[in-house]
């Protein structure tokens, strides 16, 4: 049995009482920190009273002065107000904190401090923790609104991974391989197909940053070429986004074997006059809402459908209460089904005092629409109502033969087409002569007209002038075959431009005219002029009528019966003089046209008085442009100017 000495027997007994004290100290710790962590939002306000009263109590052993408190307590509250907070009503809340309890603690050490606080606690200590109170009602109010987070619940999955669709996963592949790495559609990606018929493709097609959806919708044959699809088999609408377009792809045509004509189809200022390759119809926009009436241009080759395009569209057109008023100079020939159903001039006499009509009518009715305060014409507006203004469309079949270069009645037309669409007059002129030629020259003309509707049918004369198609235009109507394989025609086949079909293939409905004019309501016409003397002569535009009665002296030689003796015998009869004006070198021929104002060369190789060909002209400008004698455009087409 081992003994121990009175000093280990104490230094154990003090370990002992050491672990005690430890553990001790341990569990009084984590029960102040488990009652601070779960009640110190609750009791915080008490916190700047402990604060408070601390400081005043320790002033005096540490000896510090209330001066010295003061800067601490001014420190506290620029901080307090200076911290970033929510809104500045909370930053001042908490500087009034630091400023009352702050200048309480000054004031409490500058009475005495640990003995002041002895003396008057009711003072020193519970009007502290009244103002705590009443300061920390906001903290309280707080809190008692608050509502913590709550963690957003977990959703249990228990449906596998949505997997792609398969027939966009089939096409983004022949998409990825066929079409862009054939080097075709470089930089768009496939995200997105659907089967809205058996036989068509609706694709989302995303474009990467730099490329340019312009010539995108121009690359539609050789996305035939890559897929292996038929001509005019790819169409492109708009997505309204810049780095999204659709495209339809069509394996199956719905227009080979023809369109049967399902009667006409006028609704709100529009109606189907053709069909798209993959089904869908497309419109001719005749009036929209307080923005007026719209004209258009119909282009084919003989045998190509453009009577039968005009037919439905003079169907469509009577369907829905327009009044239509057709010029044919080939006397009648043209459209000969509709002679009894609508106001006929055949005759290029009378087919161009209709024109000449049709601008007097355009002239007429702006001047009553802008005395009645209307804007645009609008069937369904009371003054136009009031005014008994009805919508008339002016259609003139074959107008290359009336509409020659250099006459009187191409300014006409020229007018009316800039000016008629406010008025509720529309003029639609159709010709199976693709070039300028056939619009007396004039791109003013071409473009007034298919700003509205253009519909280019099958054209066989490439390359026989310049050509009337827009700008714009996509698609290759020279490309159209006259018949099938199997021999079957393909009369009415054509390109609609404004769709949301651009580039696709479509055809005009197989209509019989006869029944068709028989079934169709008629509606008379009803001018606002009279008719037009056949003797009378044109007026153009901004010059006066010639005076008759100077006319007539001039030409019996004079007004007195002396002066006509005279004449008879040849006495004093003067001698004229007639300079001969030497005509225009090519040279000369730019600078005139580009003293008239700035023209592009395209602009330019599209006048009927162009002297020289492409080649010749685009040679020409380049050595005007060396000479410094023209400017040349700031960009790819722009125009040309003379240089200052």
């Amino acid at each position: 049995m081992s003994t121990r000495t009175a000093d280990e027997i104490r230094a154990d007994r003090l370990a002992k009482l050491g672990r005690a004290l430890t553990a001790l100290f341990a569990v009084t710790a984590y029960a102040v920190a488990t009652l601070v962590k779960r009640s110190w939002r609750r009791l915080f306000p008490f916190y700047w009273v402990a604060a408070e009263l601390a400081v005043a109590w320790v002033a005096g052993p540490l000896g510090l002065s209330w001066q010295t408190v003061g800067i601490l307590a001014l420190a506290i509250a620029a901080t307090a107000a200076g911290w970033r907070a929510r809104s500045r009503t909370v930053r001042a809340w908490r500087a009034a904190i630091a400023v009352v309890l702050g200048g309480y603690a000054v004031a409490t050490v500058a009475a005495g401090g640990a003995d002041a606080m002895a003396a008057h606690p009711t003072l020193t200590i519970a009007v502290p923790t009244l103002l705590a109170v009443v300061l920390g009602w906001p903290w309280w109010h707080h809190l008692r609104h608050h509502t913590p987070p709550v963690p957003a619940p977990v959703a249990v999955v228990d449906e596998p991974a949505e997997v792609a669709d398969p027939f966009t996963a089939h096409w983004e592949r022949r998409w990825q391989t066929e079409v862009v790495g054939q080097g075709v559609c470089a930089g768009t990606t496939l995200v997105k197909a659907i089967e809205p018929r058996p036989g068509v493709t609706e694709a989302l097609i995303r474009l990467a940053p730099g490329t340019k959806p312009g010539p995108l919708f121009k690359s539609g044959p050789d996305v035939e070429v890559a897929l292996d699809l038929n001509e005019g088999a790819v169409g492109w609408r708009s997505t309204g986004k810049t780095a999204r377009a659709r495209v339809i792809l069509v394996e199956r045509s719905a227009i080979a074997g023809g369109v049967p004509w399902t009667g006409p189809t006028y609704a709100g200022g529009r109606f189907e006059i053709v069909r798209f390759t993959d089904g869908s119809p497309g419109h001719w926009v005749v009036s929209r809402p307080n923005f007026g009436v719209l004209g258009g241009l119909v282009v084919g080759s003989t045998g190509s459908g453009k009577s039968r395009a005009l037919g439905a569209l003079i169907a469509n057109l009577l369907e829905g209460g327009v009044q239509v008023a057709v010029g044919d100079p080939q006397n009648g020939q043209s459209l000969p089904a509709w002679r009894d159903a609508v106001e006929y001039h055949p005759g290029i006499d009378r087919t161009g005092l209709l024109t000449r009509r049709a601008h007097a009518e355009i002239m007429r009715r702006s001047k009553l629409l802008a005395d009645a305060g209307v804007e645009a014409f609008d069937e369904n507006d009371p003054r136009v109502k009031a005014l008994g203004l009805c919508a008339l469309v002016v259609i003139i079949d074959e107008c290359q033969l009336i509409l020659l270069p250099n006459t009187p009645l191409v300014a006409l037309m020229e007018q009316a087409a800039e000016t008629m669409r406010k008025t509720g007059v529309a003029i639609v002129l159709a010709t199976q002569l693709p070039q300028m030629k056939s619009l007396g020259g004039s791109v003013r003309l071409r473009d007034a007209l298919v700003s509205g509707n253009a519909l280019i049918l099958r054209l066989s004369n490439r390359g026989s002038g310049s050509t009337i198609l827009p700008d714009d235009f996509v698609g290759d109507p020279f490309a159209i075959p006259r018949e099938f394989e199997d021999g079957t025609p393909t009369a009415g086949m054509g390109y609609l431009r404004f769709s949301n079909r651009v580039g696709m293939l479509c055809r005009v409905p197989y209509i019989d005219e006869t029944a068709a004019a028989a079934a169709a309501p008629r509606v008379p016409v009803r001018w606002n002029v009279p008719e037009i003397d056949p003797a009378s002569k044109i007026v153009l535009p901004g010059h006066r009528a010639p005076d008759a009665a100077k006319t007539t002296a001039a030409a019996s030689g004079g007004g007195s019966a002396v002066d006509r003796l005279r004449a008879a015998f040849g006495a004093g009869r003067r001698t004229t003089v007639v300079e001969q004006v030497a005509p225009l070198t090519p040279a000369e021929w730019v600078l005139a046209c580009l003293r008239r104002g700035p023209a592009s060369a395209q602009a330019l190789l599209d006048r009927p008085d162009c002297p020289v060909e492409q080649s010749q002209l685009y040679a020409l400008l380049g050595r005007l442009k060396d000479t410094g004698r023209i400017t040349p455009p700031a960009q790819r087409g722009g125009p040309f100017t003379i240089s200052a």
